[in-house]
Parts: structure tokens; C-alpha cells; sequence
């Protein structure tokens, strides 16, 4: 009990600094202001038309990019790293902390940090798209007219119109909005999304302990990011969809599953096995480094 007491006092720290942060709110501002201005579209087409659209928009915004910077998914990631970018997190009062909780329990409390930060984080993301496509919302098992009419066309329709009019810029899974529910495709993308948001947390805070170098941990979570929208391509070849295992924010798209399309690699089970193999790897190099850095702390701002 004194155990679970010490890990929750380095986390609670931690959150105690968003208070103070602003970089924190500005990360939820913007991604606030994305989402509205990416979703809305969507709404409006729907109010024009009488439509409904799905609410549940997770797959939406997680799918498998094009190659660009500026898509959606990426977005979204890179805003989880920069509200990550300061793992390890050694302030003014971070040696107090460790005296008072001991090694082990301090890197147990900052990695707990990580996992219920990210998970508020896409607890946001749900909540500001549901909000956003609440007035045509759907909670049912059909994905709406919206979707599929945006996706497949109808007679008398030139979808592209209709995307240049209402600046409609993301895509459906199309293989998903064919063979799966849209609660299912939520749940999974929900899941997967934290989870893979908490191995590139993870990732940030092992590589910036060990190089004593922010901007690497960084980099080295923000490579995985770029690659998603290569290993994602259609045309990449059948036989290197195997190379998607080792990107987990590869996993979060339901299209990259063997379910929807055969000539993919990835697996539920696979990706389950894949992210216990992540984490407990990466929480072992994050315990045998933490016992061995040198505690060094600076200035909050």
C-alpha cells in the first residue's frame, strides 16, 4: 500500500503541473480548433441534405494518411508527443521527489503519468469530434448516409463537389465502412490509439533518459509516426505488409487488418501480443536506466 501511495503522489506531481503549464492548454486548444474545423464539414453536409453521420469518428480521424505532414493522424500524434516532450520529467522539485519515493516508485509514478495522460488526451479527442458531430449524429450500427454517400457516391452525385464545397479533407475507412460496425471500429480504434500513444510515451521518456536529450526522445517517438502513412500505402507490396508489426501506430487503422483485407499482415491477436511485447520491453530499459541516471533537475518556467 505505502508502494501504490508513493507512485500516486510522483503522478500526482505531475498532473499538479498542468495548473501552470501552458503548454498544455495550448496542445488541447488546438487540438480543439482542429478537430471543429476538419469535422465540420461533415456536420454541415448533413444538415444541408437531412443526413445522418456515424458519432463514432475515431476511425475518421486515424486512418491511414496520405504522405503528408499536415494530415490529421499525424497531427493528433505529434500533439501527444509535445504534451510529452519534457519526459523524463526533472523540475526544480524532481530530487525531492525521488528522496521521498525512491527510485523505483518515482519511474513506476512517471510512467503512470504517461499512461493517464495519454489516456485524457484521447478521451478529449472522442468527446470534441462527438460534440463536433452531434446535430446529424448516429449512435446506431449503420455508419449513415454521410459516410457511405461521401465514400461511395450516389446517382446524380459527383462526390468531389460536394468535398470542395463543404472543404472535406478526411477520408472513411472504406474497407472498415464495408464489413464493420462502427462501435466495433470505435472501441478498437479507441484502445489501440491510447495504447499507442503510451509505447511512444514510453519510447520519449526511455530514449531522453538515456541520452539526457529531449529533442531525441522526440525524434526517435516521431519516426514511427512518419513512417505510418509509408507502411500504410496501398501500394506497397504484399510481401513488405509484414514490416507494419513493428510500427504501432500502423495498428490503429482497421483497413491494415487481415479481416478487411486479405492481402494485409496484422492481426488482433498479433497487434495485442505485439503491444505487451512493446511495453514490457520498453518498461524494463525504462527500470534498468532509472537506477543508473544521474538526477539532474531544472528551472520550471
Amino acid at each position: 500500500m505505502d508502494i501504490c501511495k508513493k507512485i500516486w503522489f510522483v503522478n500526482r506531481i505531475n498532473f499538479g503541473r498542468w495548473k501552470n503549464d501552458r503548454r498544455i492548454w495550448i496542445i488541447f486548444f488546438f487540438v480543439a480548433i482542429l478537430l471543429i474545423q476538419e469535422l465540420r464539414g461533415f456536420t454541415q453536409y448533413g444538415l444541408d441534405t437531412g443526413e445522418k453521420c456515424t458519432a463514432y469518428l475515431l476511425a475518421l480521424l486515424f486512418s491511414t494518411p496520405s504522405v503528408s505532414i499536415g494530415s490529421m493522424k499525424m497531427l493528433l500524434y505529434f500533439g501527444c508527443l509535445l504534451m510529452l516532450c519534457d519526459a523524463p520529467f526533472m523540475y526544480q522539485n524532481t530530487l525531492y521527489v525521488v528522496l521521498r519515493s525512491r527510485r523505483n516508485c518515482w519511474w513506476m509514478g512517471e510512467c503512470l503519468y504517461i499512461l493517464l495522460s495519454t489516456f485524457l488526451y484521447i478521451c478529449f479527442i472522442t468527446l470534441i469530434s462527438t460534440i463536433v458531430i452531434l446535430p446529424v449524429a448516429t449512435f446506431g450500427e449503420s455508419w449513415g448516409e454521410v459516410a457511405r454517400n461521401l465514400t461511395y457516391g450516389l446517382v446524380g452525385m459527383n462526390p468531389s463537389e460536394v468535398v470542395a464545397k463543404y472543404k472535406i479533407y478526411l477520408d472513411f475507412p472504406v474497407d472498415s465502412l464495408g464489413y464493420l460496425l462502427p462501435l466495433g471500429v470505435q472501441f478498437y480504434t479507441f484502445f489501440t490509439v491510447w495504447i499507442s500513444f503510451l509505447v511512444l510515451g514510453l519510447i520519449q521518456y526511455l530514449v531522453s533518459l538515456v541520452s539526457r536529450s529531449n529533442f531525441l526522445g522526440f525524434v526517435s517517438a516521431g519516426v514511427f509516426v512518419c513512417l505510418d502513412p509509408i507502411l500504410g500505402l496501398n501500394t506497397l507490396p504484399s510481401s513488405l505488409r509484414w514490416v507494419q508489426i513493428f510500427s504501432p501506430v500502423c495498428w490503429t487503422c482497421t483497413d491494415n487488418l487481415k479481416m478487411v483485407n486479405q492481402h494485409n499482415f496484422l492481426t488482433i491477436p498479433v497487434v495485442v501480443v505485439m503491444f505487451v511485447v512493446f511495453i514490457v520491453l520498453l518498461l524494463l530499459g525504462i527500470w534498468w536506466f532509472s537506477q543508473r541516471v544521474m538526477i539532474t533537475t531544472r528551472k520550471d518556467d
